[in-house]
């Protein structure tokens, strides 16, 4: 398998409507797992897609205090183009910063980005838990077996 570069994603959460904070975590079982809920906005830069993005996240997090992120959102191309987004993977935490291995679904109706809708992707990132900014690369998955 190759990986070929697509884009960098930076996403930064933002404030939730009707609540102080820009991310919520719930923990209804008195011990470490819960669910959480945050939703924030971002760019996209790199050879293949250009763009803004707004996204929302609604995390599993698990005893270990792990996540579990199930993000969707929406890219809007610098050619007004829209490419909807799903990821889903694990964030493991170490002092103030999160590790993330993602996978990466996009669906566009655009030509010119139809070949998303056919391309398993991979999201390889980190997270600045202290101002909750992502920095995340973005590969697709190229087959070895043609």
């Amino acid at each position: 398998m190759q990986l070929d570069y697509i884009c960098d994603m930076e996403l930064i959460y933002r404030e939730v409507p009707l609540y102080a904070d820009k991310f919520l975590l719930v923990r209804p079982y008195d011990g470490e797992e819960g669910s959480g809920y945050g939703e924030g906005d971002g760019i996209v830069t790199g050879p293949r897609i250009q763009g803004s993005l707004r996204w929302v996240n609604h995390p599993h997090r698990r005893s270990d205090g792990s996540m579990l992120p199930d993000a969707h959102g929406v890219i809007v191309t610098h050619e007004n183009n829209i490419i909807l987004f799903a990821f889903q993977g694990r964030t493991v935490f170490e002092q103030d910063q999160g590790k993330q291995l993602l996978s990466v679904i996009f669906e566009a109706e655009a030509e010119s980005y139809r070949w998303l809708n056919t391309t398993f992707c991979v999201l390889e990132g980190l997270i600045d838990a202290e101002r909750l900014q992502m920095r995340d690369r973005v590969y697709a998955c190229r087959s070895d077996l043609v």
